[in-house]
């Protein structure tokens, strides 16, 4: 029985690791089809922090609603301030 190889050439797992330039992908541009730039006011990349001080049964009862609502506290937060900020324009 022959001793097997494994040349550089010959090693599949090499081959598979060290494509070519030209044989990898380029991701796929979702926007390609779009004429104009994407306005960067508008597109939100990070999250902002605050740190709230709430009275103790304030707290309770926010997260008793999030619990009712299956969802967690800062969700539910989140959602409370976005319907106040829509109702004031």
């Amino acid at each position: 029985m022959q001793k097997k190889t494994f040349k550089d050439e010959f090693n599949p797992a090499l081959q598979f690791i060290s494509a070519s330039e030209n044989e990898q992908k380029e991701p796929e541009n979702i926007f390609a089809d779009i004429p104009m730039k994407r306005n960067p006011l508008y597109i939100e990349t990070k999250s902002k922090r605050v740190q709230l001080l709430l009275q103790p049964s304030l707290h309770g009862k926010l997260k008793d609603m999030a619990k009712q609502q299956e969802t967690s506290l800062n969700d539910l937060i989140h959602t409370i301030l976005e319907k106040t900020t829509q109702k004031v324009k």
